[in-house]
């Protein structure tokens, strides 16, 4: 089976839909399973139910089993257990569960005899959206099961599922960095100007249809960045030197994001822009991504946000180096030698140039960074910089 084009783009148009309206992730999860001929699915945040913000949306799944479900331990799950043995919870892995666990593996369990054999589900097919590696995404997966009687998963499926994922975490991304000012207020430019994170939206020709206050406000108080007009007074978000090979970067984003089919390989969410600032230090984490014709017109088109197709967030870091480094040892228990390197992050330079300002050997650095990676649960210097400036807004 191969995935079919039209089927594809159409699903990929449901997904930056539902990103500006969660009612539309039922719509989402249904057209998924169906793709791959299961009969029901989830989207959902394994480690937080919806009382800890996280989400369950799902297909064709009863609600006492999901009630069930969820107060039951997510490491009572096989597929859960083999999957973190085998180092393959991160994000952008798609796989089909009879690869994880064998059907007389599963069938053994207390998992499938109480959870899944009551509603007669016996095959799994899933694939990681967020890791959890992001202070701003909670780990996410979407997961399409299937029945003993339905034909099993293969390649085609998996294929399907992980060339979804990007899209999915793009979406899925705008959502969730929405919550700053909860979710159902957050479809309004009123709301997207409250936030505190800059937040830019951009027409299908890369124009500003809408710039929030602290968006225009980081770009008033920096060198780095300008809102450049046209002859017809449409503004554009550039970088202020266009020879800047970073510019040239960034607007290949911004173009992928408008026409998010136009890549072959999409972005995830996650792969942020760390934008240098002046004197060469990490000064902005950007995050570009698109939105649904539709969802964008309808959320935003009558305040004056028409046409919208591409949504950009900018996190300014300069509060973040405020951070002192006991709140890092309290908050993860990095030690005061890891709390120093973390922080050394937001002064730039290669590893060679922060291990002379701390007085240690280059080696020593990676050590201690990778320790911090691996005790604040990030695995990329914009993710880890993200929690820091998150640690210092109030």
């Amino acid at each position: 089976m191969e995935v079919v084009s039209d089927l594809y783009d159409q699903l990929v148009h449901q997904i930056y839909d539902a990103a500006l309206h969660p009612a539309r992730w039922a719509g989402v999860v249904e057209r998924i399973t169906a793709a791959c001929g299961g009969s029901s699915g989830m989207l959902f945040t394994p480690m937080a139910g919806p009382a800890e913000g996280g989400m369950a949306i799902v297909n064709n799944i009863p609600q006492a089993t999901l009630e069930f479900w969820a107060a039951r331990s997510i490491h009572d799950d096989p597929y859960v257990q083999a999957a973190h043995r085998r180092g393959l919870v991160r994000e952008g892995v798609a796989i089909n569960g009879s690869d994880l666990v064998s059907d007389t593996e599963l069938i053994a369990t207390r998992f499938y005899r109480e959870l899944w054999a009551p509603i007669e589900l016996r095959r799994l097919c899933y694939g990681v959206i967020f890791d959890g590696t992001d202070s701003f995404k909670l780990p996410t997966v979407i997961s399409v099961f299937g029945r003993l009687r339905d034909q099993p998963f293969n390649s085609a499926h998996t294929e399907l599922i992980e060339r979804l994922l990007p899209h999915l975490s793009r979406a899925l991304g705008v959502m969730f960095h929405l919550r700053e000012a909860h979710l159902r207020e957050a479809v309004s430019l009123a709301a997207l100007d409250r936030l505190a994170s800059g937040v830019v939206l951009l027409d299908g020709r890369a124009h500003v249809c809408f710039a929030n206050t602290a968006a225009r406000r980081q770009v008033q108080a920096s060198d780095r960045w300008e809102l450049r007009r046209d002859p017809l007074g449409r503004e554009q978000l550039v970088l202020a030197d266009r020879r800047d090979k970073l510019d040239v970067d960034f607007q290949r984003t911004v173009a992928a994001a408008i026409d998010p089919l136009s890549t072959a390989v999409p972005e995830h969410f996650s792969e942020a822009m760390i934008l240098p600032d002046a004197h060469g230090r990490p000064g902005w984490v950007v995050h570009v991504a698109p939105l649904g014709a539709d969802g964008a017109d309808s959320a935003f088109g009558s305040a004056g946000g028409a046409g919208a197709r591409a949504i950009v967030f900018l996190y300014d870091l300069a509060a973040a180096s405020a951070v002192p480094p006991k709140l890092l040892s309290k908050l993860f228990g990095t030690t005061p030698a890891e709390s120093r390197a973390a922080l050394q992050l937001l002064q730039g330079g290669s590893i060679e140039v922060m291990a002379e300002r701390l007085g240690v050997a280059a080696n020593t650095l990676k050590s201690q960074l990778k320790s911090v990676y691996g005790k604040t649960r990030t695995h990329r210097q914009a993710d880890l910089l993200k929690l820091l400036l998150s640690l210092a807004t109030p």
